[in-house]
């Protein structure tokens, strides 16, 4: 379920607001679909470290820029390494795409967040969703992936996670 325009880059701006104010490295916006009645991840904002950085453009550009710049870009790499190519012409990935190895640790675990989903009760998110309250994680990397079932990706990371309910 895509949200509207509008209605996607206001959550875009909220997402990067929230995130630009604590200097988290990320944010992400999981959205229940009802035709699965699961939480699928709806929209993020990537405020990490950048490893290699691809633009159309020479000129110099804001951190602010260059940071939603790459959420963009990891959101298209998600989508190219999700999707199944044609059989016949297959479409070169612009030059700007980035590929795997152009990736950070966080930016990984990023990008493997978009491929969760959550019922309703079922992992953190899940767990948030079904009792409407927040859920902080702390030490992550510590955590049993019975709790936390992206406890093995966040190993090399050492996140700290707030579940926020927002009906």
């Amino acid at each position: 379920m895509v949200a509207p325009a509008p209605a996607k880059s206001r959550l875009q701006s909220m997402l990067q607001a929230a995130v630009q104010a604590v200097h988290w490295t990320y944010s992400l916006f999981w959205q229940l679909c009802p035709q699965q009645r699961v939480l699928v991840w709806s929209d993020g904002y990537y405020n990490g470290a950048i490893k290699t950085r691809k633009t159309v453009q020479p000129t110099e550009v804001t951190t602010e820029e260059a940071t939603l710049q790459r959420s963009q870009q990891l959101r298209e790499l998600y989508d190219s390494l999700s999707a199944a190519p044609p059989v016949a012409d297959h479409p070169r990935r612009p030059s700007t795409a980035l590929s795997p190895e152009d990736l950070t640790e966080s930016e990984w675990f990023y990008l493997m967040c978009l491929s969760f989903s959550f019922p309703p009760g079922l992992g953190l998110p899940g767990k948030a969703y079904a009792k409407r309250q927040h859920i902080w994680l702390s030490r992550a990397y510590e955590v049993d992936s019975k709790i936390f079932s992206r406890a093995i990706l966040a190993k090399v990371l050492p996140y700290q996670l707030l579940y926020v309910y927002h009906p």
